[in-house]
C-alpha cells in the first residue's frame, strides 16, 4: 500500500467509493473544492497502483479534524482506513496537534469499532446531524 497526496488523477475512483460508502456523500464539486483548499490535506491510499481509499483533514488552531474517509469495499477490511488513521495521527503530532477530531453516523458499528480500537474515545452525540440519524462525536488525544 501506498499513500499519496491527492490529484485529479484519482477523483473518478474516489466519487466511486464515496458513493457506494455513504448514504449522503460528497459530490464531486465537494471533493474539488477541498483539494483545492490550502488549509486541506488529501490523501489517497494505492494498491498496487488502484485506489482503495482516501482520507481528508485538516489541522487547525491546534486541532485535527477528520473531514471524510472511506475505503472502496473491495479492499476493506485489510487495514487501509487503519493505516490512514496512522498517517493524520503523525501528520497532527508533527504539526503540533493535540487531539483529532470526527463524528460518524451512529449506526455505522463498523467504523466505530475501527476507530475505538485505534485509541478514539466517544465523546459525545450530535442529535439528528446526519437529518434523520445522530451522529457519534470521537476524540483521539495526540502525543
Amino acid at each position: 500500500m501506498q499513500i499519496k497526496d491527492f490529484s485529479n488523477a484519482f477523483i473518478d475512483d474516489i466519487i466511486e467509493i464515496e458513493n457506494e460508502s455513504f448514504a449522503r456523500p460528497w459530490t464531486r464539486a465537494m471533493f474539488e473544492s477541498s483539494a483545492k483548499n490550502p488549509a486541506v490535506c488529501f490523501k489517497v491510499a494505492l494498491e498496487n497502483g488502484k485506489t482503495a481509499g482516501y482520507c481528508v483533514y485538516w489541522i487547525a488552531g491546534g486541532e485535527t479534524e477528520i473531514l471524510d474517509i472511506a475505503v472502496g469495499k473491495e479492499f476493506r477490511g485489510q487495514s487501509f482506513a487503519r493505516s490512514m488513521l496512522a498517517l493524520v495521527e503523525k501528520m497532527s503530532k508533527e504539526a503540533g496537534s493535540g487531539a483529532i477530531f470526527l463524528e460518524v453516523r451512529e449506526s455505522n458499528k463498523a467504523a466505530i469499532n475501527l476507530y475505538l480500537s485505534s485509541g478514539f474515545e466517544k465523546t459525545g452525540i450530535r442529535k439528528k446531524y446526519y437529518i434523520t440519524e445522530d451522529a457519534v462525536l470521537l476524540k483521539k488525544s495526540v502525543k
